[in-house]
């Protein structure tokens, strides 16, 4: 069909092509252009017939030219690339002509315009970063305690149960402490619940300083109570961060002139696993972790609080600073 086609129609079509396009000699010379490339180029006219591809476009696309022509050379195809040119994004195909020969003799590019679509994904993507983020923000905020700052007891009830899977697959022992704020009822009807409330984040803040490795975890377990979980901790190194807290809390020097001693306190009930039992459930050594040191508290609160109370699987035994056993 092409030869009832005179070269002055090819000339036309060419020159009204939808698609802006040019022909580039191997001097690095634009040869011919169409119409949709003169727009695309600042120049006034729009003419760069005759000119260096390096004076219109810069050193960085006369570089790419001569490596197309050098693939073009070795029989290779040059995939479609993505360039940027006056502030505009475009897609550039390249062809080679050749002569009778097969010599490539020259190069046609073809530029479509993308950069609607590369605002539009650049917006998507910046809305995408906002949205993970907010995401982040929501799992955390799900996660934590908002008076204290600590994790709440969601997100507790989330970790405890991997990490005695996890120590039961390593055959590391589990520590957990119960950790409950002495009179503290007393605290607030003296000194109001404002107070309380300052008192109660200032105490989350202290214990959580005190947990310096990435694996332990310290969370608000309902109103004056907290939880400390220890995973790769047994029973001497639980005494040892149990006492840590409670220097922790006393060197805040809080008043409550509702108790004796005058200064607030904690007491602290620990439960330890020197090994998970292989054939006992999750959510059952869970239970018995929590009510070990529930346990381990009360006891400690019946003597008048104050105190460190540990239950192991070798049995229940008190602190004692001149007999524990070598540190975590």
């Amino acid at each position: 069909m092409l030869a009832h086609i005179s070269a002055e129609d090819l000339r036309r079509i060419y020159l009204d092509f939808p698609i802006a396009s040019c022909v580039i000699g191997r001097d690095g010379r634009v040869l011919a252009h169409n119409r949709e490339f003169a727009d695309v180029v600042p120049t006034p006219g729009g003419d760069v017939a005759g000119r260096y591809v390096a004076d219109v476009f810069g050193a960085v696309v006369m570089e790419a030219t001569a490596r197309t022509f050098a693939a073009f050379d070795q029989g290779a195809q040059e995939p479609q690339q993505e360039i940027g040119l006056f502030g505009r994004v475009f897609i550039a195909a390249v062809r080679p002509l050749r002569d009778e020969a097969g010599e490539v003799t020259a190069i046609c590019a073809a530029l479509t315009e993308i950069t609607e679509q590369k605002r539009l994904e650049t917006r998507l993507e910046s809305a995408n970063r906002e949205l993970q983020a907010a995401n982040r923000r929501l799992a955390e905020a799900a996660s934590t305690d908002a008076l204290t700052g600590l994790w709440n007891r969601h997100a507790l009830e989330e970790l405890l149960p991997r990490e005695i899977l996890r120590c039961r697959r390593e055959k590391a022992p589990l520590s957990v402490l119960l950790v409950d704020i002495d009179d503290f009822k007393k605290y607030n009807d003296r000194y109001g619940h404002l107070a309380g409330d300052d008192t109660l984040h200032a105490v989350a803040q202290v214990m959580a300083g005190v947990l310096r490795r990435p694996g332990d975890m310290i969370a608000r377990f309902g109103g004056e109570e907290f939880i400390v979980v220890l995973p790769g901790t047994a029973a001497a190194g639980a005494i040892r961060v149990a006492e840590s807290l409670h220097k922790a809390v006393e060197s805040l020097a809080i008043e409550h002139a509702s108790i004796a001693g005058a200064r607030l306190s904690i007491s602290v009930g620990a439960a330890c696993f020197s090994l998970i039992p292989a054939n006992t459930a999750i959510g059952e050594i869970r239970s018995m972790l929590i009510e070990r040191a529930d346990q381990a508290l009360y006891a400690v609160k019946a003597e008048g609080g104050r105190g460190i109370r540990l239950h192991w699987d070798g049995g229940s035994l008190p602190s004692s600073d001149g007999q524990l056993l070598p540190a975590r």
